[in-house]
C-alpha cells in the first residue's frame, strides 16, 4: 500500500515542492525581467497550479483503476491544490516577507487549477462514451 501511495504521490510532490520553492524560497531579485504588457507573473501561477492539479488529477484517478471517487478526486485535484495556493500566499505575507502576497496570484492559482479538473472532467467524459 505505502508503495503505491508512493508511486503516485511522488510526482505531485516534486511539483508542489518546485511551486514553493519558486514562490517561497527564490528571492525577487532573481526573477529576470519580462517583457512588458502580459502579467507574467500570474501566467506563472496559473501555469504551476495547472500542472499541480493536472498531475494530482491524473495520478489519483491512476492509483484508484480509473474509479476514483469523485469527491475524493475533487479533493485531492483541485481542493487541496487550491488551498496550497492560498497557504503559499500567507506564507508570503507572514514568513517570506522579502516576497509579496498578492490576491491576483491566489485567484490565478485557483484558475490554473480549475482549468485541469475542467480539462479532465472533459477528458473523462469523452472516454467514457
Amino acid at each position: 500500500m505505502m508503495r503505491t501511495l508512493f508511486r503516485y504521490m511522488f510526482l505531485p510532490l516534486v511539483v508542489g515542492f518546485v511551486i514553493f520553492a519558486g514562490t517561497c524560497l527564490i528571492e525577487p531579485e532573481s526573477v529576470p525581467d519580462m517583457p512588458r504588457g502580459i502579467p507574467w507573473d500570474k501566467v506563472v501561477h496559473f501555469g504551476m497550479f495547472f500542472l499541480l492539479s493536472s498531475v494530482s488529477l491524473f495520478d489519483y484517478y491512476k492509483m484508484h483503476d480509473g474509479h476514483p471517487s469523485i469527491f475524493r478526486w475533487v479533493l485531492w485535484g483541485f481542493m487541496i491544490p487550491v488551498i496550497y495556493g492560498g497557504g503559499i500566499e500567507l506564507l508570503q505575507k507572514y514568513i517570506f516577507t522579502s516576497r509579496s502576497a498578492e490576491w491576483g496570484d491566489w485567484i490565478a492559482d485557483i484558475l490554473g487549477s480549475l482549468a485541469a479538473l475542467t480539462i479532465a472532467i472533459i477528458y473523462l467524459q469523452k472516454g467514457n462514451k
